[in-house]
């Protein structure tokens, strides 16, 4: 009788346990108070990442308390020549590959990885850990093959999150345990002191990277800024945003790996949810996201946003980096990011993205709930 064939588990099964997990940027007070509301409920098999999560946070601290003394009134009397750029969209709508694109021009600066990792020490230890880079990161992301380094554009929600500041990226710490901080999606529903914290947060953040970077505009993405434009545009005047929207029937499934992919990664604890809660958590987040950049964008500049898609991205992202440009006035095209940027693109040529087959419930989700929040433009059903 002949043996049926092993079933390939997903890559990010296979993560190292000594790889660098999200929360090793966090101060051990941060760190204490993450594993106390949540009783310390630390799987087994995921106890030597949070031991070395801990032993670190003291490491953070007494770095943090050095990069203070050194640090904090230059950056926070830094001026920042320029507004930022943000990239706005869903997780997986192709915000990380228009970052990456629009970073290879020299005139802009961005957050990097090492940045966003280590917020409270980069300063400091920078120089070391960019060093070692190869041997402390992996160099692809395990969800989708992207190649990773502490040197390269990063979401700078990581840096909100290590600098000890309300995230609904906490979930992933526990993801069996109750939703965290979901109102920090679109700041709408907090009283005005939390909102003003965390724009002084966020603020001291893009100092922070300025200050390495004088003279630059900061590039950023994050997606949990698609439903927080109102508020970035009032804690940076004159800013930027750069919309990317992409199909629900890739977007939807795409999201769901991210998710299983980091909640088992990231997680204290192994994910326990099943497939439908998931799913529910998904539409319901996008709803809550989409929603609110609808409204916001309305209290927003118009000419501030510009809306693109991943679809004519993936096609063709020349003519669509020179749209951009020539839209939110961000310079000369050829002379500034032309050469580079074929360069990069070739270097791209063999990239593949995920394949993904949807059953039947999921299309009929995606078609009621999420492809309402994107027809307008220009999304049909697949």
């Amino acid at each position: 009788m002949s043996k049926s064939p092993k079933t390939k588990k997903p890559s990010y099964h296979s993560y190292p346990i000594t790889a660098p997990r999200f929360w090793h940027g966090l101060r051990f007070g941060d760190d204490v108070k993450l594993l106390a509301k949540n009783r310390f409920a630390v799987h087994p098999s995921r106890w030597f990442p949070a031991f070395t999560i801990s032993y670190f946070s003291v490491f953070n601290s007494c770095m943090a308390q050095l990069q203070n003394v050194f640090y904090r009134s230059k950056i926070n009397a830094h001026e920042l020549t320029e507004p930022p750029i943000f990239i706005v969209g869903h997780w997986r709508s192709g915000t990380t590959f228009l970052h990456d694109l629009i970073s290879l021009d020299q005139q802009f600066t961005f957050p990097s990885t090492l940045q966003c990792f280590l917020p409270n020490q980069c300063l400091i230890t920078g120089r070391f850990f960019l060093k070692f880079d190869k041997y402390l990161i992996p160099d692809k992301r395990p969800q989708d093959n992207v190649a990773t380094s502490f040197a390269k554009p990063q979401e700078d929600e990581f840096a909100i999150v290590n600098m000890g500041h309300h995230s609904p990226y906490l979930r992933m710490a526990f993801p069996n345990g109750p939703l965290v901080d979901d109102d920090y999606l679109t700041l709408e529903n907090l009283p005005a002191d939390e909102v003003a914290a965390w724009q002084d947060n966020l603020r001291y953040f893009v100092k922070l990277v300025s200050y390495q970077s004088p003279d630059k505009p900061v590039v950023l993405k994050s997606p949990p800024h698609l439903g927080r434009i109102k508020y970035l545009a009032e804690a940076f005047p004159g800013a930027r945003f750069i919309h990317i929207t992409r199909s629900p029937y890739s977007l939807f499934p795409s999201t769901v790996r991210l998710w299983q992919s980091l909640d088992y990664i990231q997680g204290f604890n192994k994910p326990r949810y099943d497939l439908s809660w998931l799913h529910e958590y998904i539409a319901n987040t996008m709803e809550t996201l989409y929603q609110g950049f609808e409204r916001q964008r309305l209290e927003v500049e118009q000419d501030s946003i510009i809306d693109v898609r991943y679809e004519d991205l993936v096609q063709n992202p020349k003519q669509l980096i020179r749209t951009i440009y020539g839209e939110l006035q961000l310079g000369d095209f050829q002379s500034q990011i032309g050469e580079p940027l074929t360069e990069y693109l070739e270097s791209q040529k063999d990239y593949k993205t995920n394949k993904h087959q949807l059953d039947d419930d999921i299309h009929r989700l995606i078609t009621k709930r999420c492809l309402p929040l994107l027809e307008k433009y220009g999304y049909q059903e697949e």
